[in-house]
């Protein structure tokens, strides 16, 4: 009875998160969207595994895949914690039926489970592909590889799980508890960039013609890194039975002491989550008026900053675009040089730096998702004395207070380390600026066109919906497309270029502009 109680759970949530209904149109965009996705990672994978094979290091494949996407899964996992396991919208309910506490949590963590499984299978299904081609194994490894990807995400979800119920154990003691929690997710986050970064050196010291020591150097250190994956090397590469089925029934394991584990302060942590704090001293003083602008901009900085999926995922591309340009002060062109193995790469980055800039920082679009994150609370906005554009702008300006601080530190620190020419220094200050503006307002037209008032998981809705994907993906691109132009004209002044597809960019704001004035909510 327990296991079909949890079975039900477990399908209306799948449901939740895929099934709500869209116009036939945005189904076929947002298939569309998922599946470019889908292919390029899948490319990268086989790719990556090709790589390895024709340098004869095929025993590194099935390690390497296990080990990367263990650590994507460790690292995304913890941040969606909250908003998943604890602090969801359907909390009150979900507890109020006549289900066992772990029951519910069981429910929850296969919703976590399934969705990592599919980013597991699309780059382990590829990159066992490159390994067939090159290791030729027997009959045997086809079912072992399939059983692998099944198992794979369930350790890494279970230790972001409890990483993440670590974190909210921790700042359940503080009033403020989502806001400590994104304070240690943003530091948490700062902290893995700031390690991949460093890791970019490795290649500098690689001697290729010593691939055997190579690749026994790389399984050391995948294995030290991720030891699940040492298991699953001895029993894909190994033909250990006995690693194979300990990787197999240690991941499950797992899966039933997080459970345990967490059933017994499960209640408490959400009620810690959920709970808001009051005043006892309470006095009355003098009541500050402001301007409609000033309360509503107010009231968007305080939902950012209060809700942890929506501040990290919104907030990705200011915090890459921050640090990769501080590491640009400590990497020497010499460097630069060696690990990108192109030569002159300090001044083919140069020509592209404004236009690259912008790309990160299209990321962080939240006007794509802003007007959508007012839900069934629209109709409060509404019944107020506040005419659309008003709206509209304080959310516009949300965005840029993210962006455009991001966007000039940057260029400073740009041009302090690269020798650009008079033109490309302004550039590197009003391109950016201008990307942002093109940015954060065709993320805001795109949520007026493609409102999602319905949703009930607010991680869905940053994530996975469809206004969320089509703002980032649209301001990605524009900041792509101009990169390629620029490196493939390289006969034209760089200053000039960039110049001339600013403007252009400009035009394409101000005609946004017009549109979304015309558009009510």
């Amino acid at each position: 009875m327990t296991k079909s109680k949890c079975w039900l759970l477990f399908k209306t949530q799948m449901k939740n998160e895929f099934g709500r209904s869209l116009k036939s149109k945005g189904r076929k965009i947002t298939s569309f969207a998922v599946g470019l996705v889908i292919l390029m990672i899948a490319f990268y994978a086989y790719m990556l595994a090709y790589g390895l094979g024709s340098m004869g290091m095929e025993e590194v494949i099935p390690s390497y895949g296990v080990a990367i996407t263990g650590l994507i899964t460790l690292f995304f996992t913890a941040l969606k914690t909250n908003g998943v396991l604890f602090a969801y919208k359907e909390y009150d309910m979900m507890m109020s039926f006549p289900v066992k506490t772990s029951t519910v949590i069981a429910s929850r963590f296969l919703t976590m489970y399934v969705l990592n499984l599919l980013l597991t299978a699309v780059v382990l299904i590829p990159m066992g592909v490159g390994y067939a081609l090159y290791a030729v194994p027997g009959v045997g490894f086809y079912p072992e590889w399939i059983l692998g990807i099944l198992a794979a995400p369930l350790i890494p979800t279970t230790l972001a799980a409890l990483l993440g119920t670590l974190i909210i154990l921790f700042s359940s003691r503080f009033k403020y508890a989502n806001a400590v929690v994104t304070v240690i997710s943003i530091a948490a986050t700062l902290a893995v960039l700031v390690l991949s970064m460093g890791m970019g050196q490795f290649a500098e010291d690689l001697d290729m013609s010593q691939i055997h020591s190579i690749s026994e150097m790389i399984l050391e250190q995948v294995h030290r890194l991720y030891p699940p994956a040492a298991l699953f090397f001895h029993g894909i590469v190994r033909g250990n039975i006995a690693a194979m089925a300990g990787f197999l029934v240690g991941s499950l394991l797992w899966f039933y002491l997080f459970v345990k584990l967490i059933s017994p302060v499960y209640k408490r942590l959400n009620t810690s989550l959920v709970t808001y704090h009051s005043r006892s001293d309470y006095k009355l003083t003098e009541l500050k008026a402001s301007s409609q602008i000033n309360a509503l901009y107010r009231k968007e900085l305080k939902r950012f900053f209060s809700s942890t999926i929506y501040c990290l995922n919104m907030g990705m591309g200011c915090l890459m675009t921050l640090v990769l340009t501080i590491a640009m002060i400590f990497i020497s062109s010499e460097q630069l040089d060696a690990m990108t193995g192109i030569p002159n790469m300090a001044e083919m980055v140069s020509r592209v730096l404004p236009f690259a800039v912008s790309a990160l920082l299209s990321m962080s679009c939240t006007t794509c998702i802003s007007l959508s994150l007012e839900g069934k609370n629209l109709w409060i906005l509404k019944s107020m004395p506040i005419d659309d554009m008003t709206i509209c702008k304080s959310k516009i300006l949300m965005n840029l207070t993210l962006q455009i601080p991001a966007a000039l530190l940057a260029a400073l620190v740009i041009n302090i380390r690269f020798p650009l020419t008079l033109s490309m220094r302004v550039l590197m200050f009003a391109t950016p600026v201008v990307c942002s503006l093109f940015n954060t307002l065709w993320g805001m037209f795109i949520n007026l066109k493609m409102p999602d008032y319905s949703w009930t998981s607010e991680t869905v809705l940053v994530k996975q919906s469809l206004p969320a994907m089509a703002g980032m993906l649209g301001g990605l691109v524009g900041g792509i497309i101009p990169v390629l132009a620029v490196l493939v004209l390289q006969k034209i002044d760089a200053g000039l270029l960039t110049a001339a597809i600013t403007a252009v960019v400009l035009l394409g704001a101000w005609g946004l502009w017009g549109q979304i004035k015309r558009s009510k909510i």
